[in-house]
């Protein structure tokens, strides 16, 4: 998988997600020039769609696969802070290219804000939960 993603100083964001190399490519020379430079091309081997991006306060993004995103949620506890959101999980089910490229466009992906609720919601219904809610 190809993943083009964004960095400018705090914020960071997923320019575009591609199976094909050269489709990646192409879109990276979409870009401006004003924007290409927090840009950044990584290749993830060993992983097809769906795959799941991790999004963590101050952290990389990860990109897990089904059986990684049950493990994650199995370890993940609630805290204290009822409002807390542990992670983003965004799933990927196909390419993935913003309408501006370079830009930040990720909340067009299907995600979810994962908060304690979510969690206990997880413990009690197992994968069925996510299923239902259209995560896996």
């Amino acid at each position: 998988m190809f993943i083009i993603v964004g960095t400018k100083g705090n914020l960071k964001w997923i320019s575009g997600v591609f199976q094909a190399e050269d489709v990646a490519k192409q879109y990276m020379d979409l870009i401006p020039d004003e924007l290409k430079v927090y840009q950044e091309f990584i290749q993830i081997e060993n992983i097809t769609y769906p795959f799941y991006i991790i999004e963590r306060q101050e952290s990389l993004f990860r990109f897990l696969g089904k059986d990684e995103v049950i493990s994650l949620f199995d370890h993940t506890e609630v805290s204290e802070d009822e409002d807390e959101v542990h992670f983003n999980i965004y799933t990927v089910d196909s390419d993935y290219r913003p309408k501006k490229p370079g830009t930040d466009y990720m909340g067009a992906l299907r995600h979810d804000h994962v908060t304690n609720e979510f969690i206990e919601m997880y413990r009690e219904e197992g994968t069925a939960f996510l299923n239902r809610r259209r995560v896996l």
